[in-house]
């Protein structure tokens, strides 16, 4: 996309319509990897979260995307907690519906769309979202195929 030579300032209220407007349509709030604005064709999250950052285009500065979602929306990145109980069932369920144990690479957990495999194994190995840390999709499989054993 090419620069403009002078962009329009940008208000708060104008980014949080444009915010609101994404998770409508998505599910999901716009973070500054999130690409272009669809109802601002020349505008990018990026380009957004930079000037919140910088105090460009009007805005005062020292803020972010994440920040001003969090302050008006009371959006926040942080995922819901897990128990090792959920990730088996949702493995199992895999199985059954793919013939396979999920590993890292296997993409979006179907049974929970908000999840994918690589961040529940890493969720596993560092003991994050209240899961206990040293374990992983492998030891899980391992643990699951001693249980079909007995």
């Amino acid at each position: 996309m090419p620069k403009r030579p002078h962009p329009p300032p940008l208000t708060v209220k104008q980014i949080l319509t444009w915010a609101k407007a994404h998770r409508i349509r998505t599910g999901r709030w716009p973070h500054a990897g999130t690409g272009p604005i669809r109802d601002a064709p020349q505008e990018t999250w990026r380009g957004v979260n930079s000037a919140l950052m910088k105090g460009h285009r009007g805005l005062p500065g020292g803020s972010s995307l994440f920040k001003l979602l969090k302050e008006h929306c009371g959006h926040s990145h942080e995922k819901a907690r897990l128990t090792v109980g959920q990730v088996l069932t949702w493995m199992e369920c895999h199985r059954r519906r793919t013939g396979r144990w999920p590993v890292a690479t296997s993409g979006t957990v179907l049974d929970a769309p908000r999840e994918n495999w690589l961040t529940l194994d890493a969720a596993l190995r560092h003991g994050s979202r209240g899961l206990p840390a040293g374990l992983s999709l492998r030891h899980l499989r391992v643990l699951l195929a001693e249980a079909d054993l007995a």
